[in-house]
């Protein structure tokens, strides 16, 4: 439930309390409780957040008027803050209401905090800005600063020192990590486990953007960031060397690709070795292993890198990579003492570690078997029970006769009891009589198909059937009655006798196919007639011997091609 914007709230104080409002970058822990007019409670943190519920107050997504009203309270206040219904509005205190009810949100501040600036996040350091400055800038490490810095106890003195040297100039860390958050002219609180300190930056050393430098200005402040890296590590003062090597390879970092040459390279492997060699310094040895690594990924054959790295990895008990390392730089270079030195040193560590470790393994298993024997588990065996009633057994039994006499009633005591278990294990099964287990049937397993093996023989010849050949029908263009002369005329093989037993057949007057031109010589066309009838009227009576169909047309064959001036019947 939220309301947003900035909507007019009316205070009403109902318990009031003394001491100091909150900063305006600090964290309030609070109890809320929204309720309506009318006493109808809606939400109240202190169910889900007993201890306080915190709100950070450079949080933009609360509040804006609320905000503003928290940083006028002080630890231990309760007050209430009326929002009317025509002035809410969506967001996170947003709500229905009935008609005729306003929202009232009730607050009881119970403590605030600076802002944590640990760089661990532990809540070690934190910052209450207590007058705001008036510039965006800030300073940053390696640059000039004037701070005026008050201690508990102590009056006001200003100091112009170097982030990152404070030591030189008797200024604590914690001083220089608050003042590289601070602007111009801003007042804070810094509180420390030890003490709270009072700050005013008063001016800084202000250097020129890199998105606003030419190459040519970019690489003269990397041999200079370079040289103030290298005294300072002279002078022992390593976080300070340290920071200008990191700001050398920033700057590198911002010159494009394509203008980078061998000397930017150089001076790359170059800060990556000495950071290595700080970090070795302030036993930071796993960034020391990185930063050498780095460096062997362009050069494998670096010298310096693989001694500082064996270095490394002997400190952080990694043997066989230092080892790994020094045969390496061996090889290019045999006649490196001090690699040769720290080779016998890592192999010796090596040692001592394997024999630290099997002492440590025998030194717990001798303490395993003396709790063993603490417990009996290593000692003899357990007393029998007979054993074990001879010494219980009571003074006045101390004779054999009296022993026997004690054992025997021992052993008939024990016999009757097991008797006893077995009577009553026989009841219970009468009682309860086993279940018959269901045979399962057996599935009847399926017959295996016999293998069938297939023997390639011989293909037999095979006659082909004789394919008897059709007899040509007559010319296309005939046109006939469906009788008995179709069937007749279609028997006759030869397609020319056909066409002339088609042109002759005049059965029904004047009727039939086109005539042929006999010359007036009726006595053929007579002989045509009879012979066609005869063989017409034998088929349709189906005696095909009487009258040959073959004879009659070969005797029309005879008479009509023997007659001149008789031509091929026209189709």
């Amino acid at each position: 439930m939220s309301c947003t914007g900035y909507t007019p709230l009316t205070k009403t104080v109902i318990l009031p309390a003394v001491g100091k409002p909150p900063p305006v970058n600090g964290t309030v822990k609070i109890h809320i409780k929204q309720m309506l007019t009318d006493g109808k409670v809606l939400s109240d943190s202190l169910l889900n957040h007993p201890s306080g519920h915190e709100i950070d107050l450079t949080n933009t997504h609360v509040l804006s008027s609320l905000i503003d009203e928290l940083m006028t309270m002080v630890p231990g206040e309760i007050s209430q803050y009326r929002c009317r219904q025509e002035d809410m509005e969506s967001g996170l205190f947003s709500v229905d209401l009935p008609s005729g009810q306003d929202l009232v949100i009730e607050v009881e501040m119970l403590d605030w905090s600076g802002q944590d600036i640990s760089p661990a996040q532990n809540k070690s350091l934190r910052k209450s800005i207590m007058e705001e400055g008036n510039s965006k800038g800030k300073p940053c490490w390696t640059g000039k600063c004037l701070v005026s810095i008050e201690s508990e106890g102590s009056a006001a003195k200003e100091t112009l020192f170097r982030l990152g040297d404070g030591d030189s100039y008797n200024v604590p860390y914690p001083v220089e990590l608050c003042t590289l958050t601070m602007t111009r002219n801003e007042t804070c609180l810094l509180e420390t486990p030890d003490s709270n300190i009072t700050l005013k930056l008063l001016s800084f050393e202000k250097e020129k953007a890199l998105y606003k430098m030419t190459t040519e200005e970019v690489m003269g402040s990397v041999q200079e960031l370079k040289v103030r890296g290298n005294n300072a590590y002279k002078a022992n003062k390593l976080r300070l060397a340290k920071l200008y090597y990191e700001r050398c390879m920033t700057y590198i970092d911002s010159v494009a690709k394509s203008e980078q040459d061998d000397q930017c390279t150089e001076i790359m492997a170059t800060c990556n070795l000495n950071l290595a060699q700080v970090y070795l310094k302030m036993e930071d040895y796993p960034k020391a292993v990185s930063y050498c690594t780095t460096v062997l990924w362009t050069q494998p054959k670096c010298v310096k890198a693989l001694y500082r790295r064996a270095v490394g990895h002997n400190a952080l008990c990694s043997h066989d990579e230092a080892v790994k390392d020094l045969t390496t730089l061996l090889d290019q270079e045999p006649g490196n003492k001090e690699a040769g030195k720290l080779l016998q040193k890592v192999r010796s560590h090596k040692l001592s570690k394997a024999q630290k470790e099997s002492s440590l393994m025998i030194s717990v298993f001798q303490k395993i078997e003396e709790e063993h024997e603490k417990e009996g588990l290593n000692g003899p065996p357990p007393v029998s029970v007979w054993d074990a009633a001879e010494e219980t057994c009571p003074p006045e039994l101390a004779s054999m006769d009296a022993y026997n006499e004690y054992k025997g009633a021992l052993e008939e005591e024990m016999k009757k009891q097991k008797e006893e278990a077995a009577a009553r294990q026989a009841e219970y099964d009468l009682l309860n009589p086993p279940k018959k287990k269901k045979k399962k049937r057996k599935k009847k397993k399926k017959p295996v198909p016999e293998e069938v093996t297939i023997v390639e023989t011989e293909e037999l010849p095979v006659d082909k059937p004789v394919v008897e050949p059709v007899p040509a029908e007559p010319d296309a263009g005939m046109e006939y009655e469906v009788t008995a002369e179709k069937t007749f005329i279609n028997k006759i093989e030869d397609p020319e006798l056909a066409n002339v037993v088609n042109s002759n057949l005049v059965l029904n007057g004047d009727q039939g196919a086109s005539a042929v031109n006999l010359n007036d010589k009726e006595s053929i066309l007579e002989s045509v007639k009879i012979l066609t009838k005869e063989a017409v009227t034998s088929y349709e009576n189906g005696d095909e011997d009487a009258v040959t169909i073959d004879g009659a047309v070969a005797d029309l064959k005879d008479i009509t091609l023997e007659e001149n001036g008789v031509g091929e019947a026209s189709g």
